[in-house]
C-alpha cells in the first residue's frame, strides 16, 4: 500500500510540474521553429548539449523584425523570455545535427523545421 501512494504521489508531482522538457535535434542546415501558433508569453531555459554553436532568433510575428538574436556557445546555457508576438528560430548552420535541451515554462503552439535561408 506504501508502494502505491508513493507512486501515485511521484505522478502527482509530475503531472503538477509546469514545465515542458525536450531534446530537440536540429538537422545539420535546417532551423527549427518554435511558437508560429502560440499565443501567450513564456520562458524556454536552453542547454546545448552539442559542441557546435546554435544560433537562437526571436521574430517578431507581425513585422518581421529581429527581436533577439545570439549564438548559444557550444555546452552553453541561457533562459530567455518569449513574448506571445514572437516565434523563435533555432538555426543549425552547421554540417551535422545538433541537441539542445528546451524546457518551456508552459506549451507553446506551432513547431517545424526548414531548410536555412527558406523561411
Amino acid at each position: 500500500m506504501q508502494k502505491v501512494l508513493g507512486v501515485a504521489a511521484i505522478l502527482l508531482t509530475l503531472l503538477s510540474c509546469s514545465t515542458f522538457k525536450s531534446g530537440l535535434t536540429i538537422p545539420a542546415n535546417q532551423t527549427f521553429l518554435l511558437g508560429e501558433y502560440n499565443d501567450q508569453n513564456y520562458s524556454a531555459e536552453l542547454i546545448n548539449r552539442s559542441n557546435l554553436t546554435v544560433t537562437i532568433k526571436a521574430v517578431d510575428k507581425n513585422s518581421g523584425e529581429v527581436t533577439q538574436s545570439f549564438g548559444l556557445a557550444p555546452k552553453g546555457k541561457t533562459k530567455v523570455y518569449i513574448s506571445k508576438d514572437e516565434t523563435v528560430y533555432f538555426e543549425n548552420a552547421n554540417g551535422i545535427d545538433v541537441l539542445v535541451d528546451v524546457i518551456l515554462s508552459k506549451g507553446v503552439e506551432g513547431m517545424r523545421y526548414v531548410e536555412n535561408g527558406s523561411e
